[in-house]
């Protein structure tokens, strides 16, 4: 046998098992694909088409997490096949996976250059600018690789994906409706369904603010803009009971208690939904309702201080004494769950109604000492008007020394002619002989 004629059945016989590596490799049968090329880079089969082998033999090795061979293969690949972009495109996947994104963007430029229509090397670009946030860019570079390959729904999902990272919300839900239309896929569904969340939460927040600065018109604009950008999604419920407070504060009653109702029929374990209709009841007049919502809110969130406090001030009116004590107790009891910057108003009102009612039933000295003392603390002493609290309540505890002490601070910090500082000093004459102050009302 000549040798031209042994290094044509060589060849033949490596490019037969070039093949049946390719077939096992698309197969997923890694093992044996590199088993394949190892046999075929045994044959004679010239450099140019050994290059691919190497490379092929070097995606093979991606697969298998084994980067360090691949890499070494990828780089045969180039010595023997100059120019060979799956190389420098496979070399580029490797990089990525050991974290060294400057060579990915090395070989990923250089794949680009020598073919600007290589779908994968703007892929794996786009991954390296993931790498490093640059959500734009990455974005740029999976539209490039849909360009070249239309029909790929998963260069969708993941430029949707992209999207969703940067907080393009509308641009993620297209590019994922565009991957399910192209081939259905679980990872899109999810995705696009994650876009509507994101969409709706976002508009939520930016309702949330925009009533925060009394704009109560853009709350209810963008709290509807999230309910019908996700029908059905995790935050309707919120976005349904902030809009109901948003149209209680435009004075549309009807519709908010509407909202409520329906944020509560989505979630009945919603206790600010149930506080916030309570308000809304009452507002409207509907005390016996209102009453009911508080105990429902309360049932739910035992802790929440703001429906005890309304609770009570319902109790207080109807002359249900007793019952308001003990919301005004039980609200102390769980004062951090008041806003800091009301909380002094808040401990401050009720010490006045535990130090002064008129109904020894609803009087608490002890408690009345320590919500007053807390208010004063926490604005630094400066308000006469705590100040004439916690001096009601020392003189209701019968120590009057302390209760006149602090009326005298607080009619230093009264104005001279103010009608405040007339009852100011009726009080101080009172403690001076010994008697606690008395609402009459």
């Amino acid at each position: 046998m000549s040798f031209a004629i042994y290094c044509a059945i060589s060849f033949q016989r490596g490019t037969k098992l070039w093949n049946e590596g390719v077939i096992a490799a698309s197969g997923s049968d890694f093992d044996t694909a590199i088993s394949k090329y190892n046999a075929a880079l045994r044959t004679r089969l010239g450099a140019s088409c050994a290059g691919i082998v190497y490379s092929n033999r070097g995606v093979a090795y991606n697969s298998k997490g084994l980067l360090d061979r691949a890499v070494s293969d990828f780089a045969e690949a180039l010595r023997l096949h100059p120019g060979l972009v799956e190389a420098y495109v496979g070399r580029s996947f490797a990089c990525i996976s050991k974290g060294e994104i400057e060579k990915a963007f090395d070989d990923t430029n250089e794949a680009l250059r020598l073919d600007p229509n290589s779908r994968d090397a703007y892929h794996n670009r786009a991954i390296a600018f993931l790498n490093k946030r640059e959500f734009g860019n990455a974005i740029a570079d999976f539209s490039e690789a849909i360009r070249c390959d239309p029909d790929n729904a998963d260069l969708f999902t993941k430029r949707g994906n992209a999207f969703l990272a940067d907080g393009q919300y509308d641009s993620a839900i297209a590019s994922f409706e565009s991957a399910i239309r192209i081939s259905p896929g679980l990872e899109a569904y999810w995705g696009r369904d994650f876009a509507w969340e994101k969409r709706a939460y976002e508009l939520l927040n930016r309702g949330i603010k925009a009533a925060s600065e009394r704009k109560y018109d853009e709350t209810v604009r963008f709290c509807s803009e999230g309910l019908e950008s996700h029908p059905g999604g995790r935050n309707q419920a919120v976005l349904l009971c902030n809009r109901a407070t948003a149209l209680g504060h435009l004075n549309q009653r009807e519709q908010s208690a509407r909202d409520y109702d329906e944020a509560i029929r989505l979630n009945p374990n919603f206790f600010q939904a149930y506080y916030n209709r309570a308000i809304n009841h009452r507002e409207c007049g509907h005390i016996r309702e209102a009453v009911q919502d508080f105990t429902e809110a309360l049932r739910l969130n035992p802790k929440y201080a703001p429906a005890h406090i309304n609770r009570a001030a319902i109790y207080f009116r109807q002359k249900k004494l007793d019952e308001a004590c003990i919301d005004w107790l039980n609200a102390l009891q769980n004062i951090d769950s008041i806003e800091v910057e009301r909380r002094p108003g808040v401990l401050n009102n009720i010490a006045w109604r535990l130090a002064t009612s008129s109904a020894s039933i609803s009087r608490d000295s002890k408690a009345a000492v320590r919500a007053a003392t807390q208010a004063c603390e926490l604005t630094h002493w400066t308000r006469r008007d705590y100040l004439d609290t916690l001096a009601a309540a020392h003189a209701e505890a019968g120590d009057f020394a302390s209760a006149i002490d602090r009326e005298n601070q607080a009619l230093q910090l009264a104005e001279a002619s103010s009608g405040e500082q007339g009852d100011m000093k009726r009080r101080l004459r009172l403690y001076q002989r010994q008697k606690p102050y008395r609402e009459t009302r």
